[in-house]
């Protein structure tokens, strides 16, 4: 056997690994696909000012990246957009929403929007906490 390290995997080389451990998942959990959720915001020139995005995977939500360009913080954008993907969720049958922020981002504007904090991990890249939180969605 070979042990070959690298910075620079291949697509191939991501998908020889992604999909053998797919198949594995699904003899325990069936063909429960990520289905891929976006909502942006435009402004008038038509260019993306804010936008979250992310995917469900069976019941749950998993939101990955929430941006809000910063001349249009703190004006409900946000929440908005927070809102919008947990109705779509709710109508894909989700029941609950996860998010992970690090400790200079977000964390007191998802405590807002009702989720809670299920687990800190420290030190993470050197000097900061990353957050992990969990809501249950209303249906």
């Amino acid at each position: 056997m070979q042990l070959i390290i690298t910075r620079t995997p291949s697509a191939k080389d991501i998908e020889d690994i992604r999909q053998p451990l797919f198949n594995f998942n699904r003899q325990h959990i069936g063909n429960i696909d990520r289905v891929p959720l976006a909502v942006f915001t435009l402004n008038e020139a038509g260019n993306k000012v804010a936008g979250l995005t992310g995917n469900t995977f069976g019941n749950w939500l998993n939101i990955d990246y929430l941006w809000v360009a910063d001349a249009l913080r703190h004006q409900g954008i946000g929440s908005k957009l927070m809102h919008a993907a947990e109705q779509e969720a709710t109508v894909r049958r989700c029941l609950y929403a996860r998010v992970d922020t690090l400790s200079f981002q977000a964390r007191p504007f998802y405590e807002k929007q009702g989720y809670q904090l299920q687990m800190t991990l420290k030190n993470i890249p050197e000097h900061h906490q990353w957050y992990f939180f969990t809501k249950i969605l209303k249906i």
